[in-house]
């Protein structure tokens, strides 16, 4: 048994170290050309998926190294709570005066110090454990790194371009009633405009000759100066 865990270890210090070379790799990749990139790249991604091959074999075993990881887990969320609680004490006991600023500061870069650590580490045992699950369910990984959850900024994009996405209807009938009452404008009558209405338009006498609509009492057209029949009362 303690023979078939140290070949276990072994396995899982070898990928440890192929993971960790093809993050580098991926770092340098805008430095090189692609086909160095793809070659070197493509080189450790098939000794990861050899090792990945190996770690098959020992399925038995990985269930106790799941709970392994599982206790260590605890053990850091424990040790993390403990250092928010004294960075916290260190806060209270420096605003009644029991420390002086200085020293308050050393604790605290100390405790934020302690919580980054605390955090990579709690952040490695949960990608293996998720990585040596899917063994336990029957399910082969890649040869890629253990997967990971996409980062909150993108999340928080996506759920900002739906609610925009929402808004885009009611921005739409905004625009809509916008225009509407422009037309309505302008088929308003202006304020103070002297256009005579329609009835006394009516009261009007047309030319015979050009049509324009004179005032009752006109003899001659205001527009082609021709006599207006009937203006004076002869016909």
């Amino acid at each position: 048994m303690e023979d078939k865990m140290s070949v276990l270890k072994g396995l899982q210090a070898q990928r440890d170290d192929l993971t960790s070379k093809l993050d580098r790799i991926e770092e340098k990749k805008s430095s090189v050309s692609a086909e160095v990139y793809e070659k070197v790249k493509n080189e450790y991604t098939e000794k990861l998926r050899g090792v990945d091959e190996k770690l098959s074999g020992h399925v038995d075993l990985l269930s106790d190294e799941i709970q392994r990881l599982r206790a260590q887990e605890q053990k850091i969320i424990k040790s993390k709570k403990e250092t928010k609680f004294k960075i916290e004490e260190v806060e209270l006991r420096y605003s009644i005066g029991d420390y002086d600023k200085a020293s308050c500061d050393k604790v605290k870069r100390e405790g934020d110090a302690r919580m980054k650590q605390l955090d990579g580490e709690l952040q490695k045992i949960l990608r293996d454990i998720e990585y040596y699950s899917g063994f336990m369910k029957g399910e082969m990984p890649s040869a890629a790194a253990p997967p990971s959850q996409p980062p909150e900024e993108e999340s928080e994009l996506m759920i900002d371009e739906h609610l925009l996405e929402e808004k885009l209807p009611e921005e739409e009938v905004a625009l809509d009633e916008l225009l509407s009452d422009d037309d309505a404008l302008k088929h308003e009558p202006a304020m103070g405009s002297h256009e005579e209405p329609g009835p006394e338009e009516d009261k009007g006498v047309a030319c015979s000759k050009c049509g324009h609509v004179n005032s009752a009492d006109s003899w001659y057209c205001e527009k082609c100066g021709a006599e207006i029949l009937g203006a004076s009362g002869s016909l």
